[in-house]
């Protein structure tokens, strides 16, 4: 008799990583799994709804991954819309900074720490959209964080002094926040392997234009109609995006089942056997949990430091070229647009080539092995990529250290802004690869990290300024980024090890 029978009734666990292959004597049965995705799809009948309950949608029993293509770009148009929404209402008001210090009369300092507030709790509360999401779908709290901070950015609007502003900018940062990470969970859920580098870049622009594009329309609008109408744009655009979810973006969730599965030999099949699970309240910092993993820790440190140092120069670019370069806002604005150009260009390139990579290598893989995330990763490309963007730190620093006409500047930050996001794309995509189950989870972890030190940038740009000059503080920051950026080879070296942690970390 053929070794590999499986003697009747016995129970095969489904490992995250591989679906699980049961041999008979004359054929291999194998437990039904996604093209790409770890867990086993779980699916429940379509309830009928009633006329008045038109904002949900019912379980379906389709694979999202099977979704036509139209269906999956108009997801990723709404989720990458969304994910713009938290970078372009932390800096819209970026030209405006000025005017809003004297028409509060405050400090230039407490005006930073609206901005930077906004980028802290962009940080953390993404946490626990995350862990809500990958226990119970998508959809229902995206409603909920929209709804919170259109509210929010209302009384931003309204605010009579400084602290009122401060409070309500945290408020509307916690709804914002929410598409932080469960949008990369959402593109998970529709999205194969082969074919997520291109749809994180889409993705990606959001966090990384919305920093250009804010001020480009902050400083016309503070322009034309004051500092507050920058906000009263901000609840709109909230407005328009929840609309958009409420009629169009499906329940892209699946519940996974953590099951066991029995092999009947007689009847030639595979069956599912549930487990009990007792009802839990889901704790918003279990996601913290992958961060005890290396190649993850060490990746969303070099993707923090990267958005770090993207931030402190834009928050910078605002106060240098109101009073070094004495611009208006309405000026300031459209000199963002070099760095909003730059990122669409680089994160554009960044995916094709992230997909590239993959593919190659995966085409590469001898019969009988299996491929891995690190895959993605190339070490040239990060190599050449990070060493360039210190050339570019260092000359953009120099450049306004030395009162070198403003052009050359909008020049260095096509280039910062473009090399930022290749390795963004690839680190991104890499990370959900890793954690197909978690995306969301993982993500809020990367998001953690990215928003920690914006934050950091945007509150003590002014200070560091101060201190050390524009030249030596983007001199320091291009070598910080390519000592963070070393530790990407020893992540590219071990696949096999980060394999084991995680099967570890399930355990």
């Amino acid at each position: 008799m053929n070794s590999n029978i499986t003697p009747p009734h016995e129970k095969l666990c489904i490992d995250d990583d591989a679906a699980p292959t049961v041999h008979s004597a004359d054929k291999e049965l194998s437990a039904p799994a996604p093209k790409d995705d770890d867990d086993d799809v779980a699916t429940k009948a379509a309830v009928p709804k009633k006329w008045w309950q038109f904002w949900k949608t019912e379980p379906s029993d389709v694979d999202p991954h099977s979704y036509p293509r139209s269906k999956k770009s108009l997801i990723l148009f709404i989720i990458a819309t969304a994910g713009s929404m938290a970078p372009i209402s932390s800096t819209v008001y970026y030209p405006a900074l000025v005017n809003v210090q004297r028409d509060l009369n405050t400090t230039d300092t407490a005006v930073n720490a609206s901005v930077s507030l906004f980028v802290f709790l962009t940080a953390i509360f993404p946490l626990m959209w995350a862990t809500w999401s990958d226990k119970n779908g998508r959809r229902n709290i995206y409603l909920l964080s929209f709804a919170i901070t259109v509210v929010g950015t209302v009384c931003c609007a309204v605010s009579v002094n400084i602290a009122m502003l401060i409070v309500f900018r945290g408020v509307s940062a916690v709804g914002a926040s929410s598409v932080q990470s469960m949008g990369a969970g959402t593109l998970s859920d529709i999205f194969d392997s082969h074919e997520r580098g291109r749809a994180y870049a889409w993705y990606v622009l959001g966090p990384i234009m919305g920093p250009a594009i804010g001020p480009i329309i902050g400083g016309y609008l503070t322009e034309a109609f004051g500092w507050r109408s920058t906000f009263w744009f901000a609840a709109c655009l909230g407005l328009g995006i929840w609309l958009l979810i409420l009629l169009f973006l499906p329940e892209t969730f699946r519940p996974h089942e953590k099951a066991n599965t029995v092999v009947d030999e007689e009847e030639g099949r595979v069956e599912p056997v549930k487990k009990k699970h007792k009802v839990r309240f889901p704790n918003p910092l279990s996601a913290l949990r992958l961060m005890r993993l290396w190649n993850v820790s060490l990746a969303v440190l070099f993707l923090g430091i990267l958005f770090g140092v993207y931030y402190l120069m834009n928050t910078s670019f605002a106060w240098v070229f109101a009073n070094q370069y004495h611009l208006d806002s309405g000026i300031i604005g459209v000199c963002y647009l070099p760095s909003a150009i730059g990122g669409m260009i680089g994160g554009n390139i960044g995916g094709r080539l992230s997909d590239y990579v993959y593919n190659t290598n995966v085409k590469n893989v001898k019969s009988g092995e299996e491929t891995k995330p690190e895959m993605r990763l190339s070490i040239p490309i990060l190599s050449v990529v990070t060493v360039l963007l210190l050339g570019m730190l260092v000359g953009y620093g120099w450049c306004v250290q030395k009162n070198v006409h403003y052009s050359a500047a909008m020049v260095f930050c096509f280039f910062v802004s473009g090399l930022i996001m290749l390795p963004h794309v690839t680190l991104t995509t890499y990370l959900v690869d890793s954690h197909r189950s978690k995306g969301a989870s993982v993500t809020a972890c990367n998001n953690l990290s990215r928003y920690i030190f914006a934050g950091v940038g945007s509150l003590t740009s002014s200070d560091l300024m101060r201190a050390l000059g524009m030249g030596p503080l983007f001199t320091g920051s291009g070598v910080l980024i390519v000592l963070l950026g070393a530790p990407m080879i020893y992540v590219k070296m071990y696949p096999e090890k980060w394999h084991q942690q995680r099967k570890q970390l399930k355990v």
